[in-house]
């Protein structure tokens, strides 16, 4: 059975405290929910979230459906409060540890206890950083409070690092999105076990980054102005007009409560239509998800073939992305943030961009080969977890904005601090 922060999900029943007044009333409360969140641990590890019933957490724990509903109001408050109750202590944990001399030591030690937790626990680290997305909103929510106290973790230990002092937040923000990217994709695909062998290569490129010589503040901005939903509509074909569509009511309402009839609505269109193009609701998001990349990477691979070097090649070719992002912000939305919700074909889908984009790289390899191989997969990671945070909060009419950032996460490993400063705020 599945090994769980709260003990073997195999010996829950028997941890179950005799009735009587020998027993506390806090104590047995605290059993009992300590009994359950193994049991949501246990159970989503083997069923996924969206198939766990209530009715699977109390067979499994041993506790009774009216002690369930006394101390949660369903699955969802159960869930997020497991998810709670690990990551919280987890990085305050790793925050605390003092047994090392600050500084580069501490900070390594603290890293390498985060990647023996999640190997020492695998469903419990599932669970809070795979499958937090599908319990919507508020699950979103606490995957953004926890990169947040993660960044801020790291934002301390970097301030007892010389030469690291004063780096930008922005900065370290993403450098924990690409690592959170790495971990998620292992743990996604069952392969938490190669963590420890990629911990050095991850380390090696959490440290490629220097302070930046100045503000990561482009000189220049193209200025975008998205064209109005309904003009972009009527100049495209049915099927585009449903994908757009869909990825609109999808931004509006998420995923899971999104319905065909809503989406054939916005598009002006029958769901004969619908059904003519997508075999169902998944079928359709996917196909969103393949043409909103299809139609950024055509206005993004041109201005990489124009640009007269490698370095000004990633420049343009992410300015020209993050403005795609900005004209049509529906498809940024989509594949920025609500896609994590959709299930596995989305999940898998936004690998295959992921993974195409990792190729622009390879001219940075040649530049300085002995980067880490872990780089090209982090970086990318490192930009999805900027778009995910800048869409959240301001909206995508604002991502050109990153572009500074973004330029300067994917040069730095491999160029000179000021040429790839010099060249993401050129």
């Amino acid at each position: 059975m599945v090994r769980t922060p709260w003990g073997d999900a195999a010996s829950l029943r028997e941890r179950k405290l005799r009735p009587g007044r020998g027993t506390p009333r806090e104590e047995a409360e605290r059993n009992q929910r300590e009994r359950l969140f193994a049991a949501m641990v246990a159970t989503v590890s083997a069923k996924g979230y969206e198939a766990t019933t209530v009715a699977d957490l109390v067979e499994l724990s041993g506790v009774s459906r009216s002690a369930f509903y006394r101390h949660f109001e369903d699955k969802q408050a159960c869930f997020l409060a497991a998810v709670e109750q690990m990551i919280g202590p987890a990085l305050e944990k790793l925050g605390g540890d003092e047994s090392a001399p600050a500084g580069v030591e501490r900070a390594r030690g603290a890293f390498e206890g985060l990647i023996g937790l999640i190997v020492d626990q695998p469903a419990a680290a599932k669970l809070c950083i795979v499958e937090v997305y599908a319990a919507g909103p508020e699950g979103a929510d606490v995957v953004e409070r926890s990169m947040e106290q993660a960044t801020d973790l790291a934002m301390r230990m970097l301030a007892q690092v010389p030469g690291r002092e004063g780096i930008p937040r922005e900065l370290v923000r993403a450098i924990v999105g690409g690592i959170q990217k790495v971990i998620h994709k292992r743990l996604y695909r069952g392969q938490e076990a190669e963590l420890p062998e990629l911990a050095p290569q991850l380390w090696e490129w959490f440290f490629s980054y220097p302070v930046p010589p100045g503000p990561l503040k482009a000189t220049r901005r193209r200025t975008v102005k998205a064209v109005p939903f309904e003009e972009r509509q009527a100049q495209s074909s049915p099927p585009e007009r449903l994908l757009r569509a869909l990825a609109a009511v999808v931004a509006e309402k998420g995923y899971p409560d999104t319905t065909v009839a809503e989406i054939v609505e916005r598009a002006s269109t029958s769901q004969r239509t619908f059904y003519e193009h997508f075999k169902n609701k998944e079928d359709a998001i996917v196909a969103a998800l393949d043409s909103g990349s299809a139609h950024m990477l055509a206005a993004a691979l041109p201005a990489f073939r124009r640009a007269p070097d490698w370095p000004h090649a990633v420049h343009d070719t992410q300015e020209a992305m993050f403005c795609f992002g900005a004209e049509e912000p529906e498809y940024a939305r989509l594949g920025g943030v609500e896609m994590y919700a959709a299930g596995k074909r989305a999940l898998d889908q936004r690998e295959i961009v992921t993974e195409g984009m990792e190729g622009l790289l390879a001219p940075g390899y040649e530049l300085k080969p002995e980067t880490p191989p872990i780089a090209a997969e982090a970086i990318g990671g490192a930009l999805y977890s900027l778009l995910y945070d800048h869409v959240n909060k301001k909206g995508p009419g604002t991502l050109p904005d990153l572009v500074p950032t973004l330029v300067y996460v994917t040069l730095a490993p491999f160029l000179e601090a000021k040429e790839a400063y010099e060249v993401a705020v050129g």
